[in-house]
């Protein structure tokens, strides 16, 4: 008979190649063999994902937790279970836990993840907290972006974030700061080049704000707000 873990491994392969059902059957099983597998729950979580059954798939994240609390990647899947499941406070409070349980990086000697703290904040705003999501990432770039290196290509996520969220607070310097910031990152994205012409709007320097705008309907004339900024500039 498999042991426990061979079970698993056979049931990543049915997964793989989208056979969820044999799959949950596999880990099923495995876990009546061994119910200490961390990675049993946590792949059969995976798999109810991959179905779209985010309810059954959060107590087998909360079961591989429980047996391993470092468990590599349980938290964040759970958390991404748990928004899509419209529980945005848990999901932000499972993100927030993350980072502090890691604070100088998800994995040792990588650096930190600007991406997870962004990712964090996100979560934060939507659970209709700006004010945490601010402190957070006022927090990052106090302590923890001199420490970005091997994730350096996600530089510009806090600083486009932090900017959207100094402008819903009215605070229009400092946001073009952060926004201009990631905007002239080496890893600018299509999102850094819309946040600095909102930026540069709010602050009143239309002329500059219609010439990025300009350019990130270059880029992509499909991002969201893209086309009412230039709507609204244009006026």
């Amino acid at each position: 008979m498999p042991n426990s873990t061979e079970l698993v491994h056979r049931a990543i392969d049915l997964s793989d190649s989208g056979d969820y059902m044999a799959a949950i059957k596999l880990l099923t099983r495995a876990i009546a063999t061994d119910t200490s597998n961390a990675q049993a729950f946590f792949e059969r979580g995976m798999v109810y994902m991959n179905l779209d059954q985010d309810a059954d798939a959060v107590p087998d994240f909360d079961r591989a937790l429980a047996i391993d609390p470092e468990f590599p990647g349980a938290r964040d899947w759970r958390s991404r279970a748990l928004e899509s499941l419209g529980d945005h406070q848990s999901a932000a409070e499972d993100r927030l836990n993350d980072l502090e349980s890691h604070p100088d990086g998800p994995y040792e000697g990588m650096g930190v993840s600007p991406q997870k703290w962004a990712d964090c904040a996100e979560a934060f705003i939507n659970a209709g907290n700006w004010q945490k999501a601010q402190e957070l990432l006022e927090e990052y770039f106090a302590t923890y972006a001199p420490k970005v290196t091997s994730y350096a290509r996600f530089e510009t996520a806090p600083m486009r974030m932090l900017a959207k969220l100094l402008i819903q607070s009215g605070d229009f310097a400092r946001a073009c700061e952060f926004a201009h910031m990631a905007y002239s990152s080496n890893y600018q994205c299509p999102a850094d080049v819309f946040v600095y012409a909102l930026a540069l709007e709010s602050v009143g320097d239309l002329d500059a704000a219609r010439s990025v705008c300009h350019e990130a309907i270059k880029i992509n004339d499909q991002m969201p707000g893209v086309m009412e900024l230039h709507e609204r500039l244009a006026g």
